[in-house]
């Protein structure tokens, strides 16, 4: 589409506006578009006649300039002049009105990583533009497929007949490339399905907005979560980059891991490793320490059957249990445990205390309350009409994804950091349920452990409150 033109460059600047400057340039567009309608010769009972979709009071709307029209109104308003009167600079004017849709969206406060009106606008125009470079891409894949498949039937033929190194080279080539792009196209229909999802859930709180006559105007989120007394939140979308996607060099493995999740997975592996070399070189008793090491919630004592190992050297029968000065000799023994000191170090704490579960940065000390989701090591999603059936959501990942750097804890004490690194390696999300009473281990976006207690909603900033601790690295 031509709006394309225009996504594909950089992203433009946001300007600082008063409300009235921004009044005055929605109402400026809004003229443009009273004007391509009388051009079609359609008024708004006419249009809505047409595309149902649209009803007459919001199209008033879109040509008074209270609210900016979802680009698939532009399209279908461009259609129908084109059907109208014959222009022949029509492609040109129609990348002028989505260069000029887009300018605007931008200066009145759109954000593309926010969820107010303008916002959701702005990431739709430039969504359907990437899906339809994703599906110009895999039109394009398939036809070279279409035709590796003729050359390589071809090629197979000349190999029977002439089975020379040069066949045999050039049939193998063609072999792997048609393996490659069968990946990509694979990776291409992927991408594709998971953008129109989004897009679709773009259009659906688009249309929730309007229904409730929510302002389309961006409002600063404040410092208890909220965005102004007069303009309800809805939950923002996973976030994109702020520039215009571009087509992404596609990769055959699937969307990457959470980041670190901890060394105990490591260490376990380390730890069997090392007991199996000792055991077969004959050290039970070293073996006997690795294990112990695999698991560090059981370091204290060693287990009971290590103590015959070692029978005493007096010859005295009576005792027929070692005595309490002797027992702690397995542990205590610098050949059985050379590198475990004697009291593990406690876990250093960065920083806890109490927070607003919205959009938060947990690497921050203390962690910032964000406007949008956009550095976001956490954020919760609130639903408009009942906010108490939030979601809770792991770091942003690409284009309107998510990582799975989240996991509910299910233990019954408060887990130190060595635990909340083990339990997302074995467990992680990329989203899940939030409610009073609920808890999470988190990993921040510059490798840290988190671990969150949910607490009640305050009726004031329709969000839950909540208790937070941030280990150091």
């Amino acid at each position: 589409m031509a709006h394309g033109e225009q996504a594909g460059g950089d992203e433009l600047p946001a300007r600082r506006l008063t409300q009235d400057e921004k009044e005055r340039l929605k109402a400026e567009f809004g003229a443009r578009l009273r004007v391509l309608l009388d051009l079609a010769g359609l008024s708004t009972r006419k249009f809505e006649a047409r595309f149902p979709a649209y009803q007459a009071a919001r199209i008033r709307n879109y040509t008074r300039g209270s609210n900016l029209p979802p680009w698939e109104f532009l399209d279908d308003l461009l259609n129908e002049v084109s059907r109208r009167i014959d222009d022949p600079a029509a492609p040109q004017r129609r990348a002028e009105l989505f260069t000029a849709y887009r300018t605007v969206l931008i200066d009145v406060g759109a954000d593309p990583h926010g969820s107010d009106q303008n916002s959701l606008l702005l990431r739709l125009l430039d969504g359907e533009d990437l899906l339809r470079r994703y599906r110009e891409e895999l039109a394009h894949v398939r036809a070279r497929e279409n035709q590796l498949r003729t050359d390589l039937e071809e090629q197979i033929r000349q190999t029977r007949t002439s089975p020379g190194t040069d066949n045999q080279d050039r049939r193998q080539q063609l072999e792997e490339e048609t393996r490659a792009l069968a990946q990509r196209r694979g990776d291409l229909v992927r991408h594709s399905d998971a953008l129109v999802a989004e897009l679709d859930d773009c259009r659906a709180r688009l249309t929730t907005l309007e229904r409730t006559d929510a302002s389309n105007d961006l409002v600063p989120a404040n410092t208890s979560g909220g965005t102004g007394p007069h303009h309800p939140a809805l939950p923002p979308l996973p976030t994109w980059a702020p520039t215009a996607p571009q087509p992404p060099t596609w990769a055959p493995t699937p969307p990457r891991p959470p980041k670190k999740t901890g060394g105990r997975r490591a260490l376990r592996l380390t730890g069997a490793a090392l007991a199996i070399v000792l055991l077969a070189a004959g050290g039970a008793a070293a073996g006997i320490w690795a294990s112990s090491l695999n698991d560090n919630k059981n370091d204290q004592t060693a287990p009971p059957s290590s103590q015959p190992a070692t029978p005493p050297e007096s010859p005295t029968p009576e005792p027929t249990t070692p005595p309490p000065s002797t027992s702690p000799t397995a542990t205590e023994t610098p050949s059985q445990t050379p590198s475990t000191p004697a009291t593990p170090q406690p876990d250093k704490i960065r920083w806890t205390g109490s927070v607003s579960l919205t959009a938060l940065n947990l690497d921050t000390v203390p962690p910032k309350v964000l406007s949008s989701n956009s550095g976001a090591s956490i954020w919760v999603s609130y639903t408009h009409e009942e906010p108490e059936q939030a979601t809770l959501y792991g770091q942003p990942g690409g284009f309107f994804t998510v990582e799975p750097t989240i996991a509910t804890w299910d233990g019954q004490e408060k887990p130190n950091r060595q635990e909340c690194s083990d339990r997302i390696s074995t467990h992680s999300a990329e989203s899940l349920p939030i409610a009073p009473g609920s808890r999470f281990c988190a990993t921040t976006a510059e490798d840290r452990f988190s671990y969150i207690e949910v607490g009640k909603m305050d009726k004031g900033t329709r969000a839950y409150q909540g208790t937070v601790t941030v280990w150091e690295d």
